[in-house]
């Protein structure tokens, strides 16, 4: 689901990245990262001009523990805005077809928006573009995505130079949402202390999936999609998919202390 806010803070350009990638609706099925999922929720929101997802749409969310799923607070905040309830709202890991109804809908019993989301307009993360679904059950079959500690994108050597992971169950180029979890690679662009920048664009309800780095044998969880750049204009808009996205960290003492304290809350 699409956010799009405007800049607060200095930028930190990273000079020097020629990295291009396909928007993750042209990526490829991915079968490996398990913890990645969709939030299947009634198209209550009337949403017009995409086609599939079986009457349902969707946020892609990152499972950090056995009851949380992280997402963006964006996504979070339409739920509640249009009055939809956790009985009405599942979360599917699977990686393909997701929008059909099936014993893989895992049932919600509630959700939280980080302190201070606002929704700003622009083209840059709302601020504290975080929240978190909260799962009726453990998840005790499926391994939690590693988050990025505090600080990691900041002190990674030659960020500009790496390769970032995108994920997401968002619409593809004709606007079609296929219910499949796609992955693609891009490049980081630009840092500062709350979002990153990375070329290649993310989709509609791209939206709160994850980016993730490796640094050695680990596989971190660095940002979550916030919003992209170069669409045309709603989501009725016949380019569906950016030229450039921009994550909300999730290395930042703020967003992990949210993050830890609706951890501890639902054990």
């Amino acid at each position: 689901m699409k956010c799009v806010p405007r800049l607060v803070s200095v930028v930190l350009p990273l000079l020097g990245c020629g990295l291009a990638a396909l928007a993750i609706s042209n990526g490829t099925i991915d079968t490996v990262h398990t913890y990645v999922g969709a939030g299947v929720v009634p198209n209550v929101f009337g949403f017009t001009g995409f086609t599939g997802g079986n009457g349902f749409i969707s946020c892609t969310g990152t499972l950090v523990s056995p009851r949380v799923v992280l997402t963006g607070g964006i996504c979070v905040n339409l739920l509640i805005a249009f009055g939809v309830t956790p009985e009405q709202v599942h979360v599917d890991f699977d990686a393909t077809n997701v929008y059909t109804p099936s014993n893989s809908w895992r049932d919600v019993s509630g959700w939280a928006l980080m302190p201070g989301f606002q929704v700003t307009g622009g083209n840059l993360p709302d601020p504290n573009d975080i929240g978190v679904v909260i799962l009726a059950k453990a998840v005790h079959d499926i391994t939690p995505a590693r988050l990025a500690p505090v600080g990691f994108l900041d002190a990674f050597p030659n960020l500009n130079k790496a390769t970032v992971s995108l994920l997401g169950y968002g619409v593809n180029e004709h606007g079609v949402l296929t219910g499949d979890r796609l992955i693609t690679t891009s490049g980081a662009i630009s840092l500062n202390d709350t979002w990153f920048k990375f070329s290649g664009g993310i989709c509609t309800f791209d939206h709160g999936g994850p980016t993730l780095l490796v640094d050695g044998p680990t596989e971190y969880q660095v940002g979550l999609h916030s919003s992209d750049y170069g669409l045309g204009v709603g989501p009725r808009s016949d380019t569906p998919c950016g030229t450039a996205g921009y994550d909300t960290r999730v290395d930042t003492a703020p967003v992990q202390s949210f993050i830890q304290a609706q951890i501890a809350a639902n054990p």
